[in-house]
């Protein structure tokens, strides 16, 4: 039977540091199995937007970056680019920004830092995929070719997926530009006039000319959007939408290319940081605060039954006061605090992904790490 794991969020000795706590993790059977001298093995992370103020803290990637290394292991660190124009949208902007969050490809990452599809981002395979959608997904060359994976999730919320964490990061974080596009066509995007302010702030994030400033006036062409997202992301006033068939169909596609992604693996491992659940996705190039205290660390070798615990523990754990819990009265315990903030849930997505075979929400659940 599958088996959750969860490492508490209180350190309340020396024991129970972020080095221990990596320590602790490798050490868990799943996880262990992995781990074979002289073989590569990917870090997937969560390369946030510059602005973004709650990504998970660089010493959480260096300390297991060093104890593989140690271990015998070839680990290489990698994300993939935005589809918007942001801090990430192509090679020398994604490498730039690597080094502004803290994560220095010299001494401590060995120049261990690259991209999934390569400088281009287009560096990658076609493969097919089952489901009813996708048909296949195009996917960087670096996975493939580092056969085993560790996947570091920054757990958010998510306007569409509900929940950002395992299966959002599998599915999305290794394809190339050209896959992450297939996985958003399925989008409807709407503009609603009425609460346009005409800011102008979505412009410099629209990579297609789709938004475009006329007499004074925001105007959007739905012909030319490649549904980026960028300008749902960062418009203060939620003049843009998604239709709710869209957020069905956008989750299905999810799963479609993380059970793809998962296929061309030999292994995996699932690791939920819980620490700062943030509104906002790590696309974001800003953040709010947390909205529940620091729940700690959930890892599995399903991202299914991870992810699943980690919607769990947000509905059960109280919200923060002062932050967007308080603001949508969902503080107390029990209340769907991932519901209120996106307009969604990660329920069907989890019901699609049990149904592919990705995971089960059928799990053990370990006894707590200290």
């Amino acid at each position: 039977m599958t088996q959750v794991y969860w490492i508490k969020g209180r350190s309340k000795t020396i024991q129970g540091n972020i080095v221990s706590r990596v320590n602790a993790i490798l050490g868990l059977e799943p996880m262990a199995k992995l781990i074979e001298p002289d073989t590569g093995m990917a870090i997937k992370i969560n390369l946030s937007e510059i602005g973004y103020y709650h990504s998970l803290p660089p010493i959480v990637i260096s300390s297991l970056f060093e104890k593989l290394r140690e271990m015998g292991v070839k680990p290489v660190i990698t994300d993939s680019c935005s589809l918007f124009k942001g801090s990430r949208q192509n090679g020398y902007d994604w490498t730039n920004t690597v080094l502004a969050q803290g994560l220095s490809n010299g001494e401590i990452f060995d120049n261990q830092i690259m991209q999934a599809g390569g400088y281009t981002n287009e560096e990658g395979k076609f493969w097919p995929s089952d489901g009813d959608h996708l048909g296949g997904i195009e996917i960087g060359s670096l996975m493939t070719d580092s056969e085993k994976a560790v996947i570091l999730s920054h757990v958010t919320a998510h306007p569409l997926a509900g929940l950002s964490g395992s299966i959002y990061n599998l599915a999305m974080g290794f394809l190339t530009t050209t896959g992450k596009l297939r996985v958003h066509d399925c989008i409807d995007m709407g503009f609603d006039k009425s609460k346009c302010i005409n800011c102008d702030i979505c412009l410099p994030f629209c990579p297609t000319g789709a938004l475009c400033r006329e007499n004074k006036t925001i105007h959007f062409d739905a012909r030319i959007c490649n549904k980026c997202l960028g300008c749902l992301l960062v418009c203060p006033n939620n003049a843009f939408t998604v239709s709710p068939e869209s957020v069905v169909l956008f989750q299905e596609c999810l799963v479609e290319a993380a059970m793809t992604v998962s296929k061309r693996l030999k292994g995996a491992f699932f690791i939920n940081f819980l620490g700062s659940v943030t509104p906002q996705t790590d696309d974001h190039p800003f953040s709010d605060l947390p909205f529940i205290p620091d729940l700690g660390i959930i890892a599995s070798q399903d991202p299914v039954a991870a992810d699943w615990m980690t919607y769990q523990m947000i509905t059960r754990s109280p919200g923060v006061p002062g932050s967007i819990a308080q603001d949508l009265d969902v503080l107390e315990k029990g209340t769907d605090k991932i519901k209120a903030i996106t307009g969604t849930t990660p329920e069907h997505l989890l019901d699609y992904a049990e149904s592919t075979g990705l995971g089960t929400r059928n799990f053990e659940f370990m006894n707590t790490l200290e």
